[in-house]
């Protein structure tokens, strides 16, 4: 089994796509209703009513999952949802999510159910079975995790790490391929994790030249 050990912001999403979002959001007369009101309120000094937190209960609709996907769908990028699912159903290659997004599903009471990242990962494009799990308690450095995760699962041969951040351990960084969070995801990170798991890059050897 292959598996991608997934990170979401940084990676699903980038600076790039919160720019675009922003300004399809200016495009909306719902957006200068909001910007309107909130001028008009502070050039009369109008106090808006304050909620106590004590008091909030969040609404019966953010436990479900449709509006946990919705939710998904918003803060990530569709066309990198594209290319990963694309490639990952033909290459065969599961994914693992290592990102603090690996508890975004739950259901009432706080309770985290990854198992819903399966339907998530399905409605995006994934083939059934794509999905093999989250990893476990936060450490350290997210290559903890990533290990921990992987001393459990021994029919793994191979896998990469996508993340934006660098914080894995020594030995993980000839698998880690970073995503630059300014642009996130390409389909040249794809290239080369295929070429990867083809063994047509060296890139033990690689790291051992530089040093």
């Amino acid at each position: 089994m292959k598996v991608i050990f997934l990170d979401i912001d940084g990676v699903m999403n980038s600076t790039v796509f919160y720019k675009e979002r922003h300004k399809r959001r200016w495009r909306k007369p719902i957006t200068w209703w909001y910007e309107l009101k909130y001028r008009f309120r502070k050039l009369f000094g109008i106090q808006s009513k304050g909620v106590s937190l004590a008091d909030y209960k969040p609404p019966k609709k953010s436990f479900t999952f449709n509006y946990q996907f919705e939710r998904l769908q918003e803060e990530t990028c569709p066309q990198k949802w594209q290319w990963l699912s694309e490639w990952c159903n033909e290459t065969d290659t599961k994914i693992c999510v290592s990102s603090v997004w690996k508890h975004h599903f739950g259901i009432e009471g706080y309770v985290s159910t990854p198992e819903r990242w399966a339907d998530a990962l399905t409605e995006l494009g994934f083939k059934e079975g794509t999905f093999v799990g989250i990893t476990g308690d936060r450490r350290e450095l997210r290559g903890q995790e990533i290990q921990e995760w992987l001393d459990k699962h021994p029919e793994v041969v191979d896998y990469a790490i996508l993340d934006d951040d660098s914080d894995m351990l020594p030995e993980q960084f000839v698998r880690f391929h970073h995503s630059d969070p300014w642009f996130g995801l390409t389909p040249n990170h794809l290239y080369r994790i295929d070429r990867q798991f083809k063994k047509e890059e060296n890139y033990e050897n690689l790291i051992l030249r530089r040093k």
